[in-house]
């Protein structure tokens, strides 16, 4: 990830970015995920165990998302869950993350690529943004996931940092978007 990029997500304050090293079972991570999950920036940036993800997860949704980590590691497939983070200075957070595992050349899945939302302190069915509107935007962002792997072959690192720049745009798009929603019911 280029510097801009990174400077990018930590002033956002809303979205984060993580790669998972399925060998090592180890989680790097960026943006604003560190923060929301309670973790060290400069050792999520290094990379953490899968497990000191999971504890930053709120109690009630821990076990849920840490199937479907497995579940999505297992399978070389998508990851997607919203969930609460625990109390940190910020309080309970609601987030929507959504990933994807990345195949070798043999299919087995070697890293999982995804990408974090904070939603603020309600969840999703607090907002009035249409269903219809955040079904397409987790389309779009699930397709430059998928594409992500393929621009390496391409040799074009600005495709990678537009692909990169292009899910950044998505996530400050989604969080303007529930502000205003959030506006409105407060």
């Amino acid at each position: 990830m280029t510097p801009s990029l990174k400077s990018a997500l930590a002033a956002s304050g809303y979205v984060g970015v993580w790669e998972t090293n399925l060998a090592t079972q180890t989680v790097a991570m960026t943006g604003a995920l560190p923060n929301l999950l309670g973790v060290d920036e400069q050792r999520a940036a290094a990379g953490v165990p899968v497990s000191a993800f999971l504890e930053g997860v709120h109690p009630d949704d821990r076990e849920r998302v840490a199937y479907l980590i497995q579940e999505a590691h297992r399978t070389a497939g998508r990851f997607e869950a919203d969930f609460q983070t625990n109390d940190g200075p910020g309080g309970v957070r609601r987030v929507a993350a959504r990933g994807r595992v990345e195949v070798d050349a043999d299919g087995r899945g070697h890293r999982c690529l995804g990408v974090v939302l904070d939603l603020g302190d309600g969840g999703l069915a607090d907002l009035t943004v249409s269903a219809q509107r955040l079904r397409a935007i987790d389309r779009v962002v699930d397709a430059l996931i998928a594409v992500r792997p393929l621009l390496a072959d391409a040799g074009s690192p600005i495709l990678r940092t537009l692909i990169d720049a292009t899910l950044l745009e998505f996530g400050r798009l989604l969080a303007s978007q529930m502000e205003q929603a959030d506006r409105q019911i407060n």
